[in-house]
This record gives structure tokens, C-alpha cells and sequence, in this order.
């Protein structure tokens, strides 16, 4: 059973401007964008781009992962250096050596958030056109500030071996901000996400130490959110295996109750890969979701896949 600390994230609403970068606001630190997309056939995505600077110095690394039915079928990892990297500070726009990769705006006429998401080429790659389709939340965690979009509705196309897969279904984005010393005083998180029809609940657990936590939670429902207090959660890991020289959790199981909501549900690993960078031990799952979910007087099955996310630093 995991010891749960007590304090309560507080999420807070955002502007669109609030997912643009932060490249002038601290000399140094480290910033990501992360996108993820679960399809109707069977093929999911993730691309995310990571920049890590001191000053005007510094690197982008970013990455393209291509999966059908759980297993990784493409990717594209890249490393560019800060110089080549723009990114706006008004509104979500990046670009690497003048390719616009991401680019988000607010429409006009219907005041819903678009965003453009183009990696890759047309041999291997991705175009993805995503619509917001939950509110959006930011907050501070241990690690930093976290901000959340839970849910996209998404169409485009995966290119993979030269063919163009035309896809549409569901994802998510976060955008984090943390300063440089963070590996050094954190040990690391776990993340996920679960889609209950038009409602949504992201949950982590970010580690400091031993003795030192913090557990999330955080219900989307329509246009509100709702962070629950962690003496209302239980969670705890039901089955681990030995991957890299680590101890990893492969099946979880999430507990919440309290006067709005009443959650059980499992959290089983149906496939993972695992990815090295410097200083950090990244794995990342497919899971499926299966259990029950009561808000208010309203009950529903869960059975859902999504990815989910573990890291370690050092």
C-alpha cells in the first residue's frame, strides 16, 4: 500500500497563452510539450517536444512514436540544437529549423481551441488536427507547473512505410515546466489517464522521496474539473517485474471515494517499451481501464485502453 500525503493540487483555469513557451522567464530550465492519441483502428501516437537550455544555450529533443494495437511499429527521435529552436510566447507555436510543428489558436467564430500537430514526413509521420473538447487546467506539483488539456477530439493521418492511414479518435496534452535541479532532488512520477464517455480523470504520483509524495487526481465532467482530495484516493500496486535493472508496477489499482464520486477501477500494463535518456529511465504503457465509476446518483462501467507514463530519474 502507497502512503498518501495530504496536500490537495490545486488546478487553476487557463489561456491559450499559457501553453506557449517560457524560454524568457527563468535562464534556465526545462520545458515539454507532450501529445498523445488513441484511434479508432487500432493505431495510437505519441510526439513530444522537450527543450532542456542555460541561457541561450542548450538542446531540443523530440519524438515521434507510431503504435498498432498496443506494440511500436514507428518512431522518430531527434536532437537540434537551441539555436534552431522558435518558440512564440504569446500562443502555442514551435518551430525546428523553420518547420512549424506545433501551432494552436483560438477560432473566431466558434471560441473552440484548434491545434495543428506535424512531425515527421510523409514517409514516416504524422498531420493532426485536434479541436478541445474539455476544459483545460494548469498547476504546480513537485516537479513544476503542469498544465492539462484532457481531452482532443482528433482526425488526420499517420504516415508509416510510405502509406497515409487515415485516423480520427481521442487524446490528451500536458505542458510542463521545471527547473534544472529537479532529477536531482525528485525520484520520479507515474501518470495516466482515464476517458469515462464525456468524462475524464488524470491521475499521477509524483516522488520525492521515500516518505515525501504527492497524489492527483483531477475529474473533468463538461466544462469543470474538480481536484479530489488525497485522503480520499487508495492506491496501491497489485503486480511488478524486473525491466532494465528496475523494479516497475504493471497493475495497479485506483481507488476514490468520497461525497461526488465513488471510483474502482484496474490499471493493467497490456504492453510497454521502455526509452533512455540521460539522467532518466522512461517506460511507457498501454493499459486498460476496467472497473466502475459513481458521480453523483449516475453509475458506468469502465473499460477503456489509454497510455499511461512511468519515469525515473537517475
Amino acid at each position: 500500500m502507497i502512503k498518501i500525503g495530504t496536500k490537495v493540487f490545486t488546478p487553476h483555469d487557463i489561456v491559450l497563452r499559457d501553453d506557449a513557451a517560457h524560454g524568457k522567464e527563468s535562464f534556465s530550465h526545462v520545458e515539454t510539450w507532450y501529445y498523445d492519441a488513441m484511434f479508432d483502428n487500432g493505431y495510437s501516437v505519441v510526439t513530444l517536444v522537450n527543450v532542456i537550455h542555460v541561457g541561450m544555450i542548450g538542446t531540443v529533443l523530440t519524438g515521434l512514436f507510431i503504435y498498432k494495437d498496443a506494440k511500436l511499429v514507428g518512431n522518430i527521435r531527434n536532437r537540434v540544437s537551441y539555436k534552431h529552436f522558435y518558440g512564440s510566447e504569446k500562443k502555442p507555436l514551435i518551430k525546428l529549423n523553420g518547420q512549424q510543428i506545433i501551432k494552436g489558436h483560438v477560432d473566431e467564430d466558434t471560441k473552440t481551441w484548434n491545434y495543428q500537430i506535424s512531425m515527421g514526413d510523409h514517409k514516416q509521420g504524422v498531420d493532426l488536427e485536434l479541436v478541445k473538447i474539455t476544459k483545460a487546467w494548469k498547476g504546480k506539483t513537485f516537479l513544476g507547473n503542469w498544465l492539462v488539456i484532457p481531452r482532443f477530439k482528433i482526425n488526420g493521418t499517420i504516415f508509416l512505410d510510405g502509406s497515409a492511414i487515415d485516423v480520427s479518435g481521442e487524446g490528451y496534452h500536458d505542458h510542463n515546466i521545471y527547473p534544472l535541479y529537479v532529477p536531482l532532488v525528485n525520484r520520479g512520477y507515474q501518470f495516466g489517464k482515464i476517458p469515462v464517455d464525456l468524462m475524464n480523470i488524470t491521475w499521477a504520483r509524483v516522488t520525492k522521496n521515500r516518505n515525501n509524495e504527492e497524489i492527483i487526481a483531477v475529474l473533468n465532467k463538461g466544462q469543470e474539473y474538480m481536484s479530489i482530495n488525497p485522503r480520499d484516493i487508495c492506491f496501491t500496486v497489485e503486480s511488478q517485474i524486473k525491466d532494465h535493472g528496475k523494479l516497475i508496477p504493471i497493475a495497479y489499482r485506483l481507488n476514490v471515494k468520497n461525497d461526488v464520486l465513488d471510483l474502482n477501477v484496474k490499471i493493467e500494463s497490456l504492453n510497454f517499451h521502455h526509452i533512455k535518456v540521460p539522467a532518466i529511465n522512461y517506460w511507457r504503457h498501454h493499459v486498460k481501464y476496467t472497473g466502475e465509476i459513481q458521480i453523483d446518483s449516475t453509475q458506468k462501467k469502465i473499460d477503456a485502453v489509454d497510455i499511461m507514463e512511468q519515469l525515473r530519474f537517475l
